[in-house]
């Protein structure tokens, strides 16, 4: 059916023609299936016309507000329960947890949260303990990082503002190291300001979130 677009009934001597779009998901590793003989070659690449690489939830968390929204309007409907929407406080944990069974356990955090929500809203206290802990976590990790340089003149390579622009050392410096730090520098801020969310700290630097997670993973944040 794949390869000729035509299908015989059972029971039935003449074929008749389909005219179908056939869409395929799944979370494993095709090359490793098929080297390891658990997926048939030819039926990839009759299946692999067009492929999409959909990033995991935790990559792509400006999503999870959206979703979060949806799937409160979904629940509350068929729970026929009067949900306003969600705590900020509450978003801000669901947008720090690295969500390892994606959308799904997404999803069932907020048909949980709806379930058991009597205040009008979902709070911090109706998400699970391990979101929660998630949070507070990556809050503690932030806050450690170190933030370097503060503008003023030290003879060690940071310009001290004599005039109109930056006073070299006169050993003078690794300009390039002197960026990267200051690069390292501000992520870490940004971090730290926003919670650890990395949505909002890309916001703060006022880069796409495409940009800051290049340099986040340039620098080991």
């Amino acid at each position: 059916m794949l390869q000729e677009g035509k299908v015989r009934p059972l029971g039935s001597t003449e074929e008749n023609n389909v005219d179908v779009r056939v869409i395929a998901a799944t979370n494993k590793d095709f090359a490793k299936e098929i080297a390891e003989g658990r997926f048939r070659e030819d039926l990839y690449y009759r299946l692999s016309v067009i492929p999409i690489h959909l990033p995991p939830l935790r990559e792509r968390r400006e999503d999870i507000p959206l979703l979060v929204r949806s799937f409160l309007d979904r629940y509350t409907k068929s729970m026929s329960k009067k949900i306003d929407g969600i705590e900020p406080e509450a978003m801000r944990r669901l947008e720090v947890y690295d969500w390892p069974g994606n959308v799904r356990e997404l999803e069932n955090t907020i048909e949980r949260a709806v379930a058991l929500e009597g205040s009008g809203r979902v709070t911090v206290e109706g998400l699970p303990s391990r979101i929660r802990d998630h949070y507070q976590e990556t809050v503690a990790n932030s806050s450690n990082g170190h933030v370097h340089g503060n503008g003023h003149g030290n003879g060690n390579g940071h310009g001290n503002g004599h005039g109109n622009g930056p006073v070299l050392p006169d050993q003078g410096l690794d300009l390039e190291k002197y960026i990267q730090d200051l690069e390292r520098s501000f992520l870490l801020a940004a971090m730290e300001r926003s919670g650890g969310v990395r949505t909002r700290a890309a916001d703060t630097l006022k880069m796409s979130y495409r940009s800051f997670r290049h340099y986040a993973k340039k620098y080991g944040i």
